[in-house]
């Protein structure tokens, strides 16, 4: 407990007696009845003082929040000198990070109000006379109210208020009542020191898990999250209790973590407090959530400034995710360490080494041995001076998992990690160990996150290094760009394990019959390299990944297909999502462009797997089912050209019909025969027969009410799927997209169709612009009503494209970018509309394209967070291809127009 008296320069910020003075005579004011609410407004006025004077005179967060936190301490005293001056019957307390001496601009403030035992009417007076001014002032106080025995039973029954009475600080008031109950806590401490730490890290696994089990997660909660302070703090609230102190008053530290360990731990926390207090000061609220709209004011604040390759906002996150993998480390070493030092690790683990940690890929033994339950180095020294140790080690841990890593070893592999230059990275033999990791491994990506956060695997796979802790400034991405990679080879594992069979049966299948798995493996976990280097260029990107993984043991052709497959496995999933795959053309042109089934192959695995993973929407049963319809038919004109594609596409079409026919058995002949004839083969080769089924209901229920429009909502996954069928019209998309728009809605994906009879047959995906479910009834019915009355006629007003409360999209800018393809389809021309995606911005594209007398013969549309790319097949008025260079480049000014209408607005 902090119960000693402040240092000279530990002084309140300020003045106590002025405060004093003023607060006595508003009481004075108020019980006189000359005023009311004075006493409110002067404590108004001295928690925003204080709040100013500590960001003001403060150059640290740790110092802000030490600054801040004695400023209430006097804010308090005083109000305690007016409430109850000289009672002896009740002691106030600062109690939780307030007692620690921290507290952030909009942070709690928590008390205990000691009393001794009686007469709790006489109390109550005294404690209204303290709380009112203080709930007045605007802090958020939290209080309980106990005698020494009752807390103490309080804090026998509930760890959080045991962990809170560790920081306790006497503030003011009967001091004796103080005394008692810090010394009967500091007794009760002792017997109960194991079932804390248990409790302790226990709390901590759940609390982690409730805000996302990872560090690295795009926009953490810094206090909660994994690596975030309260972590920081379960390592002093655990050294505390067993060692009765705060870390550095004792030299039980120093045998604990060591001196270097304790200067990291504060500076993970001053870090962290810096961050806190600036988020805090921002927002003018409690919020811990670092989120992508104000990274970048609060990496100003902290004078984070852009650099060519890297903005101000990327590298404050850098240097957020390096602090939480250090807060992890240490919370390593301490439990480590009270385990070596209580109970010398659980009996039912190994003392000596197991036989088959006795060998590796490597001649000679393998520098390891069982120390305190743990896996550590046998000879430190010999380990020092050879870095492929370091790779035995963690070969070792793959073989063994269920022994944990020994801290020490773990400590001396980071200082060393330097070692690894470029003569071991050449070693064939480091290279067969590593191999071994990731192959023959019970959880690689374990062993992989390991050796990242100690530096281990950027130093031996640079390209890998260059990406650690690095996050895409945007909404699509969740995750750092090295998280990402090892959890898509958690999903491949997942798949070579035969675990996703049902799931991605076509992955499973490519997995099995791969004459040589590692090649998948490499690919994957070096997809992401294309971030080091300048532009991306795919062709730099492939040279880099062949040099990497020649040297992890692929021959020169599992190179070229590893390298190339990494470089390019993004065309898959940009054919599927904005190219019409009912066109023969289209499969051709990709399948040509992939070259060898080989590389489709590996390209499939590579989607699966990272959009797995990548975004919170980048996987769904729609992205499935192009994938597998863009290999599939790409698989057969590998196998027999345009002829075969032909055929496979017609089978396509034909199942589609077939299965479609058998689920309206309900239908009479005549029904579904008339039904069937109304839709083309392009329609059936690219909807899903659940769709069709729906829709056919849709149609068949128009038609008995002869009705020229219909439209079905239903919800799907958090998202609303939307069906329209109606009679074509010019701008009939136009007004759709418009109708979505008027609801706060955003377009996720679009399929535009044509029947037979010239009607169209629109169905959209349809998600919130804030990231929230969108399968609310009420909301549906709305869009329902919107959707019926646009596809009925054109609505009188333009729809209302103001951006809604929680749209984030706006924050982030996106370059504009319009794309032509004139030989992408054989009887259309494609434009790509890329820009920053808006409420809108559907219905302000085909409001342009519809102002040309523009036919839209498909619209295409992907959304990646903030970034939207709309691909349209496009058509004259006639249903003619354009050729004229000028119409095309009308088409191409007014789309740039479009996409910067957001903007202007």
């Amino acid at each position: 407990m902090n119960a000693s008296a402040r240092s000279a320069d530990e002084r309140a910020t300020f003045d106590h007696a002025a405060i004093l003075a003023e607060l006595a005579d508003a009481t004075a004011d108020e019980r006189a009845g000359r005023q009311t609410g004075a006493v409110g407004a002067v404590m108004r006025r001295a928690v925003v003082g204080a709040r100013l004077d500590a960001m003001k005179h403060a150059d640290r967060g740790d110092r802000i929040a030490a600054r801040y936190a004695r400023s209430i301490e006097a804010l308090i005293r005083a109000v305690f000198a007016i409430a109850a001056p000289g009672d002896a019957s009740i002691a106030i307390c600062a109690v939780g990070g307030f007692g620690r001496g921290e507290l952030a601009p909009f942070s709690d403030v928590d008390l205990l109000f000691l009393h001794s035992p009686g007469d709790d009417a006489a109390l109550r007076p005294v404690l209204d006379a303290m709380l009112y001014p203080l709930w007045d002032s605007g802090l958020k106080v939290g209080h309980g109210v106990h005698t020494p025995k009752s807390a103490l039973q309080f804090a026998r029954e509930d760890v959080i208020a045991r962990t809170a009475y560790l920081d306790m600080k006497f503030l003011c008031g009967a001091k004796p009542l103080y005394s008692k109950f810090d010394a009967d806590f500091r007794k009760f401490r002792k017997r109960t020191t194991a079932q804390f730490v248990a409790a302790k890290l226990a709390e901590q696994g759940e609390r982690q898990e409730a805000v996302g089990a990872t560090r690295y997660l795009a926009e953490p909660d810094i206090k909660e999250g994994k690596g975030g302070l309260r972590d920081v703090q379960t390592i002093r609230w655990i050294y505390n209790y067993v060692y009765n102190g705060a870390i550095g008053d004792g030299a039980e530290i120093d045998k604990i973590l060591g001196a270097a360990n304790v200067r990291a731990l504060v500076k993970a926390e001053r870090f962290l407090w810096s961050v806190r207090v600036h988020l805090h000061d921002l927002r003018g609220r409690a919020d811990e959530h670092l989120t992508f709209d104000i990274q970048p004011a609060v990496a100003e604040r902290l004078g984070y400034a852009d650099r060519k390759d890297m903005s101000a906002a990327e590298r404050l996150m850098r240097h957020y995710f390096v602090t939480a993998v250090e807060t992890g480390r240490l919370t390593r070493i301490l439990c480590a360490r009270l385990e070596e030092e209580s109970t010398k690790r659980l009996p039912r683990l190994p003392a000596l080494l197991p036989k088959k940690l006795q060998s590796d890929e490597a001649p000679g033994k393998p520098n390891v041995r069982i120390r305190g339950g743990r896996l550590d180095f046998e000879s430190a020294a010999r380990a020092r001076k050879t870095p492929r140790d370091f790779f035995r080690y963690f070969r070792a841990f793959s073989k063994h998992p269920k022994i944990d890593f020994h801290p020490d070893a773990l400590a001396l592999i980071a200082e060393h990690a330097t070692d690894v230059t470029s003569d071991v990275r050449k070693d064939p033999v480091v290279a067969a160990l590593f191999k071994a990791i990731l192959e023959s491994n019970e959880n690689p990506v374990r062993t992989l996150r390991v050796m990242t956060e100690i530096g281990l695997l950027g130093k031996y796979v640079p390209a890998f290094g260059d990406i650690v802790g690095r996050i895409q400034y945007g909404l699509y991405r969740q995750y750092t760009l090295d998280e990402e990679l090892l959890r898509a080879l958690s999903v491949y594992r997942e798949i070579r394990l035969g675990r996703l069979a049902e799931e991605h049966p076509v992955s499973t299948r490519v997995v099995k019959e791969a004459p040589n798995p590692y090649v998948i493996t490499l690919a994957l976990f070096l997809h992401e390299t294309a971030w080091t280097i300048k532009g991306k260029s795919p062709v730099e990107c492939e040279k880099l990944i062949g040099r990497i993984v020649r040297r992890l043991g692929l021959d020169r052709d599992e190179a070229a297909l590893a390298s190339w497959g990494a470089a390019n496995h993004l065309m898959l999933v940009r054919t599927a999502e904005r190219r019409n795959l009912t066109e023969a053309d289209t499969i051709a042109r990709f399948a040509e462009a992939v070259g060898a089934v080989e590389r489709l192959d590996l390209m499939v695995v590579l989607s699966t797997c990272h959009l797995r993973v990548v975004g919170r929407y980048s996987w769904d049963e729609v992205i499935r089912r192009q994938l597998t319809e863009l290999y599939e038919s790409s698989v057969a004109w590998f196998e027999g050209g345009e002829t075969a594609l032909q055929a496979r596409l017609q089978s396509r079409a034909a199942l589609a019909r077939k299965e479609a026919r058998a689920r309206l058995a309900d239908w009479s002949d005549a029904e579904r025969d008339a039904f069937l004839a109304q839709l083309t083969n392009e329609m059936l080769r690219c909807v899903d027969s659940d769709i069709i089924v729906r829709f056919a209901y849709l149609a068949r229920a128009a038609a008995e009410d002869r009705a020229d429009a219909a439209v079905r909502v239903t919800p799907r996954d958090g998202d609303l799927e939307c069906i329209i069928y109606a009679d074509d019209r010019p701008g009939l998309l136009a007004d759709i997209a418009g109708a979505v728009a008027t609801q706060g809605l955003s377009v996720r994906s679009v399929q535009a169709m044509m029947t037979a009879d010239g009607r169209a047959f629109d169905i959209f995906s349809v998600q919130s612009a804030d990231d929230t479910p969108a399968d609310d009834p009420l909301l549906a019915r709305r869009l329902h009503e919107a959707l019926l009355s646009a596809a009925r006629a054109t609505p009188k007003k333009k729809p209302d494209l103001k951006r809604r409360l929680g749209d984030r999209r706006q924050i982030f800018h996106v370059e504009p970018a319009v794309r032509m393809e004139r030989d992408a389809s054989r009887d259309a021309v494609v434009f790509e509309a890329e820009g920053l995606d808006r409420p809108g911005l559907l219905y302000d594209i085909a409001s342009a394209l519809g102002a040309l007398d523009v036919s839209i013969a498909s619209a295409h549309v992907a959304t990646y967070g903030e970034r939207a790319v709309d691909a349209f097949y496009l058509t004259d008025a006639r249903g003619e291809k354009i050729t004229d260079r000028q119409r095309l480049k009308k088409i191409e000014k007014a789309l740039y127009a479009a996409l910067g209408a957001g903007a202007a607005a």
